[in-house]
């Protein structure tokens, strides 16, 4: 059975989110010009890095879903991250995949101390020379929330569903579920652009794109892979819910 898609009428609501999300930023754009100004007139820029991301990804209207951020999809999951500093060549661009843990382990050895072996993260490769793409498998979980109390009964669904987010004026799809559990192992290098999830539900459902071929993750091939590749992502993800340190730096 074919998901529905949102109802027409909800696109333009859709806009308005993501115009009203693009406003809010003016003031993020006025904080940085502030510290910006600050650091020019007490001439420390130069020598100054800065770093600039943030915590989530959102989809808005992408898989039938109105705004949120629960999904292992990449609107979900990839947020933007820039640096500048000594080091670092204007308008330069590294197409190696980080993570939010690599941002501790890189100041800290821009600060010339010891990383700890606990960090699970490694410093960015911020050298202007560095333009190889390091390969990397980076962890991607969530634990899906929805109890029988979250459910809307407006919406045509049950309570034992344990649904959470259904909204009427989203034509009652659903953000969240209990079975939205999942752990993902996203694999990237110079010939893989590739990931692999695992979801704790009743079915032990899986789910995999290669995104070198299917930009918009609309292709599950979880089914079809090879069982030898199914396994080398599923002791992946092994791996990486339970590693410390260099041992999360494995690739398999």
């Amino acid at each position: 059975m074919e998901p529905s898609t949102l109802p027409a009428e909800f696109v333009d609501e859709i806009d308005t989110i993501h115009r009203k999300r693009w406003q809010t930023l003016m003031a993020v754009d006025d904080m940085v010009g502030n510290i910006i100004n600050v650091l020019e007139e007490k001439q420390l820029l130069r020598k100054t890095y800065i770093f600039y991301t943030s915590d989530n990804g959102f989809h808005l209207g992408q898989f039938s879903q109105a705004y949120d951020k629960r999904q292992p999809y990449e609107t979900d999951i990839r947020v933007p991250l820039l640096v500048r500093g000594p080091s670092i060549s204007a308008k330069s661009v590294h197409e190696s995949a980080v993570a939010l843990i690599d941002i501790v382990p890189t100041i800290l050895q821009l600060a010339n101390v010891d990383v700890p072996y606990s960090i699970d993260g490694r410093p960015l490769p911020l050298s202007s020379d560095r333009t190889d793409i390091i390969e990397r498998q980076i962890l991607v979980e969530y634990w899906g929330e929805g109890t029988v109390e979250t459910y809307n009964p407006l919406c045509p669904w049950s309570a034992e569903d344990r649904l959470q987010l259904c909204t009427v004026d989203a034509a009652c799809h659903c953000q969240d579920a209990w079975n939205n559990t999942f752990t993902c192992v996203r694999h990237l290098a110079h010939d893989v652009n590739f990931i692999y999830c695992e979801f704790k539900d009743d079915q032990n459902f899986v789910e995999a794109y290669d995104i070198s071929n299917d930009l918009y993750q609309m292709d599950n091939i979880g089914y079809e892979i090879l069982p030898s590749v199914r396994a080398k992502y599923s002791l992946a993800l092994q791996n990486l819910s339970a590693c410390v340190g260099p041992t999360c730096h494995l690739v398999y």
